[in-house]
């Protein structure tokens, strides 16, 4: 881990902005003829958190669908680490540094806690098959570091204690913190976070919160995170960029964005013209 830092997340010591860590670049997605992004661009900094928000059906989840290579769009462009891409798979994108959580979980639900969070480990894995069938040598090795990874994650989310735990025996809270730990056990240089506290009572937002937090200061992780919650929101995120029927209309700080009569206007429902 490392150490936490007390500046905000997207401006350095020295007072100068962070690097972009990935830029979205006149993204246009369409699904026959209701398009879902129309020219949508703006950039997530090195360090941040940063929000994507606007009501039901603006665009957002199909917006990290893009990012993370499941949805390619008709036009634009992604640059992640100063590489500009107009394609990419999945694994490619998980392969690169970008894990992802989802709006519905999407876990093993006959494995234990420990096994799936092991799980997202498996590109990190050198040893072939064979090598880890037997659990043999180098292979024994590679396992025994990777858990030891897995258990300091257990430890961060707080949840030893259903470590060997079936996680379709577990609360809808917990199962949402497992698979936070699935997406850690990646080593994110990005992590996106669709809905992480979707259908949680205050207390378990009030946890996630402080966990989201933790792993952009203590990890140092970028996060781009999908939230209804707007108390929320204002209160982690160091940047918004607010999406409305697939266009951008707002971006900017917390205070900014809530200042914004566009998106006022679309929060309250206004009727448009």
């Amino acid at each position: 881990m490392v150490a936490m830092v007390d500046s905000p997340a997207d401006v350095r010591p020295d007072g100068a902005e962070a690097p972009v860590l990935l830029a979205v670049q006149n993204v246009s997605l369409a699904f026959g003829g209701v398009k879902a992004i129309s020219d949508i661009s703006f950039d997530i900094r090195e360090g941040e958190i940063r929000a994507i928000i606007g009501p039901n059906g603006a665009g957002k989840t199909s917006m990290l669908n893009v990012i993370n290579g499941f949805y390619h769009p008709q036009e634009g462009t992604i640059t992640f680490q100063g590489k500009v891409r107009r394609r990419m798979r999945p694994y490619e994108a998980a392969r690169s540094g970008i894990a992802r959580t989802f709006q519905n979980v999407a876990l093993f639900r006959g494995m234990t806690t420990l096994d799936n969070i092991m799980s997202g480990r498996t590109l990190m894995m050198r040893k072939n098959f064979f090598w880890q069938a037997l659990r043999l040598g180098p292979a024994l090795n590679e396992e025994i570091e990777h858990r030891r990874r897995v258990e300091e994650i257990i430890d961060f989310l707080e949840i030893e204690h259903i470590r060997k735990t079936p996680v379709g025996k577990l609360p809808y809270g917990l199962q949402k913190r497992v698979e936070l730990g699935r997406a850690l056990a990646m080593e994110p240089r990005l992590l996106l976070l669709d809905e992480p506290m979707a259908g949680m009572n205050l207390e378990e937002k009030e946890d996630m919160s402080r966990f989201i937090l933790d792993v952009n200061q203590q990890f140092g992780t970028t996060i781009a995170l999908i939230e209804h919650d707007m108390g929320v929101v204002m209160d982690i995120s160091d940047r918004v960029v607010v999406l409305d029927y697939g266009k951008k209309i707002g971006d900017g700080p917390p205070d900014v964005v809530r200042a914004n009569q566009d998106v006022i206007d679309a929060y309250l429902g206004v009727p448009h013209e």
